[in-house]
């Protein structure tokens, strides 16, 4: 079996760099969400739909909620919420589908470890051998 060690390295670094994402990404998460304020002195209402679809209006509501994610973008995520409610469920969502992601990746390099350490040992008996 001859492997590309050059490649499997730039894998195993893609893939820690992509754990390091994940991991700052679930950190930022943890800081939840902020409450904010409809300024009432505006000329025109303004709008959103939430994330349970239901349309929040500014000079109907006085405070909606908002979450920020910011990691490894060019342009910041800000998801607006109609409650409290609303934010924790996605929060929630996106704090799952982040771990999920880490648990895969701690697999991926989990295998390729197995890989390199079964290579490195069959390149050691060779080289006992001559």
């Amino acid at each position: 079996m001859d492997l590309d060690y050059s490649l499997m390295m730039g894998l195993d670094y893609s893939l820690m760099m992509d754990l390091t994402d994940v991991e700052l990404k679930l950190e930022e998460l943890e800081a939840g969400y902020k409450k904010k304020y409809f300024s009432k002195d505006t000329k025109r209402e303004w709008t959103f739909k939430c994330y349970c679809d239901e349309k929040v209006v500014s000079n109907v509501e006085d405070e909606y909620f908002i979450v920020s994610i910011t990691r490894k973008d060019s342009k910041a995520i800000h998801c607006r919420f109609c409650s409290k409610e609303c934010a924790d469920v996605y929060l929630n969502e996106q704090r799952n589908e982040l771990l999920v992601k880490r648990e895969r990746i701690i697999e991926e390099r989990r295998k390729m470890r197995e890989v390199y350490e079964e290579a490195e040992r069959k390149l050691i008996a060779i080289k006992e051998k001559s």
